[in-house]
């Protein structure tokens, strides 16, 4: 029988300051891990929510097929909490989850009901791990995730970004380079997270593992201040997988382009914002953004978005 016994329980009764709107009340039992990346959560659901430490103790033994997976993943017992505070909603494209089941024999024996279980991972923790192996990890559930894909990351000056106009175009240094790689992340991350994706001279993204490839990282030159930091992004769909943003991949990215966007990107006092739409064309060795049209608020108020 696998025993954890090292349970400990979390006293918080109430969220932390500042973070009541963040929180959601949800059904089920939660438990909470730390780790240098951020911290885990583990909800189970489909039986009676623990009211005790107890209790507690027992929700966490019907989830020993996963437990023993997770450790295994990991290379030792990762040490949950009981929490008696519902976790952190998955916000700020800090964090990701994966949905599991029990094998379907274990399921069907009285002493496991209907149990089904979130599990809340930081992208960070994710990004440092392998893929997941084994029969348990073929029950972990991924939900789609709202992504992004920046091809190129380049500070535009302002009073350049201010001749912007349907029919110029914007070149993108990244693609004059042999080895030409963009990121994907969660559309919530912040730059310059995420997990390469090969781009190559016919711009035909593919997802690269971690180890294939070093994560692909885009050269900013010195940020002045008369500079706008931007990105472009290739349209993609929209909701992937969480485990295709987790670097464990390589396959080729479906249903991109053709248009792209201009984005400058966000700051510590304003959000990202888009500046205008356009499709990737050759430009010499590499692309460039045609535009086609400015973002409507772009163009009549120009002077104050730039």
């Amino acid at each position: 029988m696998y025993m954890r016994s090292g349970i400990t329980l979390s006293s918080r009764d109430t969220p932390p300051a500042g973070d009541t709107a963040a929180r959601a009340a949800g059904p089920g039992t939660w438990f909470e891990a730390a780790s240098p990346a951020g911290s885990l959560h583990l909800c189970v659901a489909g039986i009676a929510t623990a009211a005790h430490a107890a209790e507690a103790a027992l929700v966490l033994q019907r989830c020993e097929e996963l437990l023993q997976g997770l450790d295994g993943w990991v290379g030792e017992e990762i040490p949950w909490r009981w929490n008696t505070v519902p976790a952190l909603r998955v916000a700020g494209g800090m964090e990701t989850s994966a949905w599991w089941r029990p094998d379907a024999d274990a399921a069907a024996d009285a002493v496991t009901p209907d149990i089904y279980c979130r599990i809340v991972f930081p992208w960070a923790w994710l990004r440092g791990r392998p893929a997941p192996e084994g029969p348990w990890a073929g029950r972990l559930h991924w939900p789609g995730v709202p992504a992004v894909l920046c091809i190129a990351r380049l500070h535009i000056g302002r009073a350049e970004l201010a001749l912007l106009e349907p029919g110029g175009a914007v070149i993108l240094p990244d693609s004059l380079a042999p080895d030409w790689h963009g990121v994907l992340r969660s559309a919530d991350e912040a730059a310059p997270a995420g997990v390469p994706v090969a781009l190559g001279a016919a711009l035909q993204p593919r997802l690269v593992k971690f180890g294939m490839h070093a994560v692909a990282a885009h050269s900013d030159p010195a940020d002045a201040a008369s500079d706008c930091p931007c990105e472009v992004r290739l349209d993609l769909a929209r909701i992937l997988p969480g485990d295709r943003l987790a670097g464990w991949c390589d396959e080729a990215l479906a249903e991109v382009g053709p248009r792209a966007t201009l984005w400058r990107c966000a700051t510590a006092a304003e959000p990202a914002r888009c500046l205008a739409t356009g499709r990737p064309m050759p430009w010499g060795a590499g692309w460039a953004l045609a535009i086609e049209s400015l973002a409507g608020d772009v163009a009549v108020h120009r002077d104050e978005i730039i």
